[in-house]
């Protein structure tokens, strides 16, 4: 698939891809998703939620009981109809890392191109070092580097011939925030740059021709970096991807009380307790309602209640306030004036009022 200039764009998609293991465990059940050219999906959910599996299934590492994957309407082959595993134009980056360990950063970079004539090779290298942060210790091996180094080394690498997918494992796990913060940004930059144009003397005809942007697919457990970077956010319970759709809908408009835990910090209460927060009554009182903590305000006219803890988080504070026995809530607030037993009053607008589904 190609537009009128000649770049290339390849689009991933799956039509209800199940794998089961052992004793009938369904790790992936009816899965269907579409990844768009240039794009940044995310998956989140618990561990055991099926989100690795799904990776490997979509890299053509592991065979699916039912369903397909499709790379520009071809089908991705599992490992048991190809010789070698894996697909040319996809690449997925393992927790692990995987780099060879006795070489150094940039050689672990440059013989993902070892195809390439050599030319483009040592730009690409030098291109790849400099994007990803590594250029001052592309001489080092990998057990003298930082584990935020070596998964930046892991990336460059998979992304060094210009894959039309990248597929990526819980990228930031292992990370700390200066080098989450890293990663996070190199993943948008990268995604978001133009491909260029792919050198002649390449192993394949037809992927030299043109240029594609690169598409990106990862999963993570924590949503923190999945709202900051991904133009569409998945949910995955069980197997299922349960809830799919842009990051600040399924933020503020969560299907179940488990997606909204698994996007942020989140009172769920029952609907018995909204006539407490002077917010009008609704037919089911066992009804769960999600109110997310920046959507409830101090205000002194507001309902009374008592500061049971305050935790400084930095740009602001997170209070846990007492309202009744039966309802306690956690806030945001900049104020700096505040400490635990002092009475406050807070204020819940009804449009902020999110009811959940069973």
């Amino acid at each position: 698939m190609a537009d009128r200039d000649g770049r290339l764009y390849f689009m991933l998609t799956t039509v209800k891809l199940t794998k089961s293991f052992a004793d009938d465990i369904k790790a992936v059940r009816n899965v269907s998703i579409t990844l768009e050219p240039g794009r940044i999906m995310a998956l989140v959910g618990a561990s055991g939620s099926g989100k690795s599996t799904l990776l490997n299934l979509l890299a053509g590492l592991a065979d699916a009981d039912t369903g397909n994957i499709h790379l520009n309407g071809e089908r991705v082959p599992g490992p048991s109809e190809v010789l070698v595993a894996g697909h040319a134009d996809i690449r997925l980056v393992h927790q692990e890392y995987q780099l060879m360990p006795n070489v150094s950063v940039r050689e672990n970079i440059k013989y993902a191109l070892r195809f390439f004539e050599k030319s483009y090779r040592d730009f690409r290298v030098d291109e790849l070092l400099k994007l990803c942060r590594l250029t001052d210790v592309q001489d080092r091996i990998p057990r003298q580097i930082s584990g935020g180094e070596k998964q930046r080394t892991a990336i460059a690498r998979a992304i060094a011939d210009k894959p039309a997918v990248l597929l990526l494992d819980e990228p930031f796990s292992h990370l700390d925030l200066p080098n989450r913060l890293i990663v996070r940004d190199l993943l948008f930059d990268m995604v978001r740059q133009s491909a260029g144009s792919r050198p002649t003397g390449s192993r394949s005809t037809e992927r030299s021709t043109g240029s594609r942007p690169t598409s990106c697919l990862f999963v993570t457990h924590d949503a923190f970096d999945a709202l900051s970077i991904a133009d569409s956010l998945g949910i995955m319970r069980d197997g299922k991807l349960i809830q799919l759709g842009a990051p600040v809908d399924i933020y503020h408009r969560p299907e179940t009380a488990y997606a909204a835990r698994m996007t942020g910090p989140v009172n769920i209460i029952k609907a018995r307790h909204l006539p407490t927060l002077n917010l009008p009554e609704i037919d089911n009182p066992n009804e769960l309602i999600c109110l997310r903590p920046e959507q409830i305000q101090l205000d002194d006219n507001g309902v009374q209640g008592i500061i049971r803890s305050v935790f400084f988080m930095g740009s602001h504070y997170e209070l846990d306030v007492e309202v009744s026995r039966y309802l306690s809530l956690r806030l945001l607030t900049t104020r700096t004036n505040l400490q635990a037993g002092q009475t406050v009053g807070i204020r819940v607008d009804n449009e902020s009022v999110w009811r959940l589904k069973p």
